[in-house]
């Protein structure tokens, strides 16, 4: 092995993100016959500082850091293979069979409205609210079991990594996007989670590492980033949000409509492509195509405004400019007070959908002529 081969990584003790653990399981499986060494700085700040006056090859940072702490003279290009980015609801129960009015603590906006849609009969609070809750997110997390031990609660959402860091190893549950089963309640997960990324100089040899990184992780953490940037600051905690990049067969598998987005209902071997006419053969069922989720919730759960799309890789830019801007446009169209029908005959039939929504209990009389989504809802 060759000195060419080995890199200094500058790892920081796990914070919760699952970043440090998921750093040091890639540095053990000495991964194409590289060399890689862990040292161990006290916090971030300080790796960034040793990386960037060349004491160390890499530093391993989490989606979300980089997001908010993006640095020009530093390079995001390696990514891991991406961890699982739902979350979890440690209880006894799945979602489902948890006690009417039973109280379950969210860790973050989203999750909580998304829980709320599952079940709206529950009392789903946010951890930052409580009182006396510790700071320290492993101190929190035990402090929920204890709650939730000692029947105060009936569960909490948290990531992963923190649940894995209780040494009681309780139940768990995932809240997952339930791609084969439409029954179940979906939660489309918090953007960026799973990501880890080894941020490095803008000169390093990223080559050496093109077999063991995850270039369709870099794609989707790149349009992720990019879906992000197009939408106001004060609706990016309360987005769902998921970018992978997912084989045809695969996405065949899910339920409901969504894999014949990708051509008609002929034989796979027939079918045509997004873009292209009936002179162009259709996908075969190994090549990748780019699935995105975009969602968000108003603060009772009551309603969801949401864009799905599927696209060929090439693309992937254009895409999901695109799906942002629909979002957009259905996000407004739900922020906007409806009209009263006035014509003869459609009235008549708008009235008698609308008794009949309140009858059946699926409208409130008064939101009949309410926007869907209010300005509480942002903020």
């Amino acid at each position: 092995m060759s000195g060419e081969d080995r890199f200094e990584i500058l790892i920081c003790p796990e914070i919760g993100d699952g970043v440090g653990t998921h750093s040091q399981k890639f540095i053990d499986s000495s991964p194409d016959g590289l060399d890689l060494v862990a040292k161990q700085v006290p916090h971030i700040e300080t790796a960034i500082d040793l990386l960037l006056d060349g004491h160390g090859d890499i530093v391993p940072v989490s989606g979300e850091w980089w997001y908010e702490n993006r640095i020009k003279e530093l390079s995001a290009g390696l990514v891991l293979p991406r961890r699982e980015p739902t979350r979890v609801l440690v209880s006894e129960d799945k979602p489902e069979y948890i006690p009417k009015n039973g109280v379950i603590i969210a860790d973050c906006e989203i999750l909580k409205r998304q829980m709320k849609r599952s079940r709206k009969d529950l009392n789903v609070q946010l951890a930052d609210d409580l009182e006396d809750i510790p700071s320290d997110v492993f101190e929190r997390v035990e402090w929920l079991e204890n709650k939730r031990s000692n029947g105060e609660i009936d569960g909490f959402i948290t990531s992963r990594t923190l649940h894995s860091s209780l040494p009681s190893k309780p139940r768990r549950h995932t809240l997952g996007m339930q791609r084969q089963d439409d029954v179940r309640s979906r939660f489309i997960p918090v953007p960026l989670e799973g990501y880890t990324i080894l941020l490095t100089r803008k000169d390093f040899p990223a080559s050496r590492f093109s077999k063991v990184i995850d270039a369709g992780a870099a794609l989707a953490f790149r349009l992720e980033l990019t879906v992000l940037d197009s939408i106001e600051e004060n609706l990016r905690d309360k987005i769902g949000l998921i970018i992978e990049q997912r084989k045809v067969r695969t996405i065949l598998q899910d339920v409901g409509n969504r894999g014949k987005s990708l051509g008609s209902e002929n034989p796979l071997k027939e079918w045509k492509t997004f873009s292209g006419g009936d002179e162009h053969q259709g996908p075969k069922d190994s090549e990748p195509r780019i699935d995105i989720i975009l969602e968000t919730v108003n603060k009772d759960g009551s309603v969801t405004t949401g864009v799905e799309r599927i696209f060929p890789i090439e693309e992937s830019h254009s895409g999901t400019q695109n799906l942002v801007f629909n979002w957009q446009q259905v996000l407004k169209i739900a922020k906007e007070t409806p009209e009263e029908e006035k014509r003869g005959r459609m009235k008549q039939l708008m009235d008698e959908y609308i008794d009949d929504l309140v009858m059946n209990g699926r409208l409130s009389e008064d939101r009949i002529y309410a926007p869907l989504f209010k300005e509480e809802d942002h903020n």
